[in-house]
């Protein structure tokens, strides 16, 4: 995989996730927090923030799981919420997530191949039907366009155009 590729992924994806810290802290007295990404076809695509202690009870966690929790959790949820749910274990921490400050400082607790497999059943769910794992950096970066183009509003293409333009710098 492109290194710059997946940079580049696991920053937006970590930038996109701190605004659900930054919203957290407002709710000192919730510990469990979910970012939601994608509700479609009867699909959900979400992220957990779990205590380690919540995590331990529930039900059928394997000894090979629970072994990488650490105090504080990510896991990446793709759930049809009948027939089961795949889950990802994105990272931990031993401090909560809204002590963070940054998006970058999120993007360092995260394990890279759990958050890559995630991100592609994500793009699948979104009907994005590229393979960023084999692309180049430019390849990616005009896929990327293409599906945001594609997807949003004339309304919102010069917010759009803006964010592409970060990418490309």
């Amino acid at each position: 995989m492109d290194e710059k590729v997946a940079q580049e992924l696991k920053l937006a994806f970590s930038l996109d996730l701190y605004e659900t810290v930054k919203a957290a802290r407002k709710n000192r007295d919730e510990h469990v927090f979910r970012h939601t990404m994608a509700e479609e076809g009867g699909q959900m695509v979400f992220v957990g923030m779990f205590p380690k202690k919540d995590l331990l009870e529930m039900p059928n966690m394997t000894e090979e799981f629970t072994a990488r929790l650490q105090t504080f959790n990510l896991l990446g949820v793709v759930t049809d919420g009948k027939s089961g749910l795949d889950m990802f274990y994105l990272g931990g921490m031993n401090k909560p997530y809204t002590a963070l400050n940054t998006g970058r400082e999120l993007a360092g607790t995260l394990t890279d191949e759990p958050v890559f497999a995630f991100l592609e059943m994500y793009f699948r769910i979104k009907g994005m039907m590229f393979d960023f794992r084999v692309m180049t950096y430019d390849e990616f970066v005009k896929a990327v366009e293409s599906e945001v183009f594609k997807n949003t509003s004339f309304s919102r293409m010069s917010e759009a155009q803006e964010l592409l333009a970060t990418l490309e710098n």
